[in-house]
């Protein structure tokens, strides 16, 4: 399969954060893109977030969506990997 580059569109967190946040999303998307299983790479991204930067972690995965959140300052990403929006945010 070819490389697929994962495109920030949103990100409210400090750089370190987010480059652990990325690299979290983008090897769950991997895990479970070839089945499309994407509530399967949503809950893996929710546990392995809670388990780094503590509870209260949410992930919305989805190939078209709007959003409008309340969430707790400096802990936001909404990421573009491929096709399909990954918003992750601690509320």
């Amino acid at each position: 399969m070819a490389s697929v580059k994962a495109l920030s569109r949103s990100i409210d967190m400090s750089a370190e954060m987010a480059a652990e946040s990325m690299e979290v999303i983008t090897m769950s998307v991997d895990k479970h893109q070839a089945t499309k299983n994407y509530e399967a790479a949503a809950q893996l991204i929710k546990a392995t977030l809670d388990k780094k930067f503590g509870a209260a972690w949410h992930c919305v995965i989805g190939e078209g969506f709007g959003f409008d959140i309340t969430y707790q300052a400096k802990n936001m990403i909404y990421i573009y990997y491929g096709t399909i929006g990954i918003l992750a945010y601690k509320c």
